[in-house]
């Protein structure tokens, strides 16, 4: 478009150059190598910096991992002591009960006597064990969100004292 000797130029009103300044001056073409140069080593540093902070990332997991698996192994063999001392116990207290002792005991220090045949009330006891089972429910509770799970389960809870 030229009307009235003006020239319209889409895009940038900026003439462009028709040559290189930085192929002609050779200062300006070093310091341009230098700058490029300068970005690539920079992202390589920080390309490095980077893979070194996820490897420490990834072995700081790993010693928290072997940490927590040193705890473990010790509380369980704490556990197993503490197990096998209660056995022990249970084993001695069974040993040392003797009923004949313990009806001496009674009958001679504490002044208990057996009861006579009045004062034997006897309790009919139902021999219907009561189990509680879960329905199909239960594998609802897996799909659905948190309140119809909160809902079921109180829902359970409370068939206990029908």
């Amino acid at each position: 478009m030229n009307q009235m000797g003006y020239e319209y130029v889409y895009g940038s009103a900026a003439r462009q150059l028709e040559y290189d300044v930085y192929e002609e001056n050779q200062v300006l073409k070093a310091k341009k190598t230098y700058r490029s140069h300068r970005k690539i080593k920079l992202r390589m540093v920080m390309a490095i910096l980077a893979v070194f902070a996820a490897g420490l990332a990834v072995m700081c997991r790993y010693a928290i991992i072997t940490r927590i698996g040193y705890q473990i192994n010790q509380r369980q063999k704490a556990y197993e002591m503490i197990r096998n001392e209660n056995s022990l116990l249970r084993v001695q207290i069974e040993t040392k009960t003797d009923l004949n002792e313990i009806k001496e005991i009674a009958e001679n220090r504490l002044g208990m006597q057996m009861p006579d045949k009045n004062q034997i009330i006897y309790i009919k006891v139902p021999r219907n064990d009561y189990t509680v089972l879960m329905s199909a429910d239960a594998k609802d509770e897996k799909n659905g969100n948190a309140m119809s799970k909160l809902i079921n389960r109180a829902a359970g809870f409370l068939k206990l004292f029908e």
